[in-house]
């Protein structure tokens, strides 16, 4: 059993376990107190350790019974929902409950332990288990056991929120994930068809390449992480499939800068980028065009700069950003908060997708152990 276990498990063991300790620690405080500050009519005579034993018997029910209700139903059923003014009137029922109850508990003790007639037992004479035990003492026990209560439900909502905000990168890794795959498994087979058609030498290396792609997007981008030369050379396939997808090659010049070694980052992310660029703005240019992505890796950051010029300078269309792209966007902002800067840029005659200071992560193992954990990198 782990220490968060111990405090977390809803197991029925581990649960009374749980309680058990707290009321352990409690009843040994209690019973030092009752050693060390006896009653008012036992000032001149201090309990011996059974005495104490004895008096911590006749309180301990009535905090039992006011602790299981705090936490148990005042607290989930008013404080968690927000009835402040309901949650205040049941605390301060509480108290009273646990004033009235410890006060007729001490009646109970001093008559049976300490043999006064009920007729003598006075308020002055029994003020101290009212005042002490059933004001002080209550309301120390009743913050204690609300403030763990409380803070417990915030660090579980934490947890909560925390895992739907790894479900939600998730799904969304997925739409991307999805986007891609149709129009990528059209036009590359389609590029694979028709040079094996015309009994192209490259045939084999794009069916090869074509199969890393779809291993790559369907499996290994499930990782939290992948090696940046992986993503780059996944890159670099895509763009050669595009390239001999249509009847005319595409103009692409591709320029890679800086050193990509151990270093890594979320998968197809990059990938979608150049995908969502290939699937939109060619279609768009009536005249020629050239088109350049130049991708500069820093010591912990990326920058990716994806241009499309056309000929005709004065052609211009201004770009509203679509489906996919708000998809990507939507994913940065989530995976990165505001640790980049994504934008897309129109001017005549051209168009540029920017992507700066992308954070990259340090590896800090090998890559073969990258392929089972993502939890020992370290986010530059």
């Amino acid at each position: 059993m782990t220490g968060y276990d111990f405090i977390f498990s809803n197991k029925s063991s581990i649960w009374v376990l749980r309680h058990f300790c707290f009321w352990l620690v409690f009843g040994i405080h209690f019973f030092i107190q009752s050693l060390l500050v006896p009653g008012v009519n036992e000032a001149l005579t201090p309990r011996t350790p059974l005495e104490s034993l004895i008096n911590i018997s006749y309180f301990l029910p009535v905090y039992l019974v006011s602790v299981y209700i705090f936490i148990g139903t005042v607290i989930p059923t008013l404080l968690f929902k927000s009835r402040y003014s309901w949650f205040f009137i049941a605390t301060v029922g509480l108290l009273l409950f646990n004033f009235f109850g410890c006060y007729y508990s001490g009646i109970l003790y001093e008559h049976f332990e300490l043999k006064l007639p009920y007729n003598q037992i006075t308020f002055a004479v029994n003020k101290y288990h009212g005042i002490v035990n059933g004001g002080f003492v209550s309301v120390i026990i009743l913050a204690m056991t609300g403030g763990i209560k409380i803070a417990k439900n915030w660090f579980m909502k934490q947890r909560e929120n925390e895992a739907l905000a790894q479900q939600k990168i998730n799904s969304e890794l997925q739409l991307l994930k999805i986007q891609i795959n149709p129009r990528f498994l059209f036009h590359s087979l389609h590029a694979v068809k028709q040079h094996i058609i015309n009994g192209s030498p490259r045939s084999p290396k794009l069916i090869l390449q074509v199969a890393d792609l779809l291993s790559y997007i369907l499996y290994e981008s499930d990782q939290q992480f992948v090696m940046l030369e992986k993503e780059l050379g996944m890159i670099q396939d895509y763009i050669a499939l595009e390239e001999n997808s249509g009847s005319e090659n595409l103009p692409m010049n591709t320029v890679i800068t800086g050193d990509a070694a151990r270093k890594c980052l979320t998968p197809l992310i990059l990938l979608s980028i150049v995908e969502a660029g290939f699937e939109y703005f060619p279609s768009r240019f009536r005249e020629e065009y050239t088109s350049i992505l130049n991708i500069d890796i820093k010591e912990n950051h990326l920058d990716l700069q994806m241009t499309y010029t056309t000929f005709d300078n004065h052609f211009f269309e201004p770009f509203e950003l679509n489906e996919k792209f708000a998809g990507i966007q939507k994913q940065l902002n989530n995976l990165y908060a505001a640790n980049h800067h994504f934008d897309i840029e129109s001017i005549p005659g051209n168009v540029t997708i920017y992507l700066k200071n992308l954070p990259l992560h340090i590896l800090q193992t090998t890559a073969e152990e990258l392929q089972t954990t993502s939890d020992t990198y370290e986010n530059i």
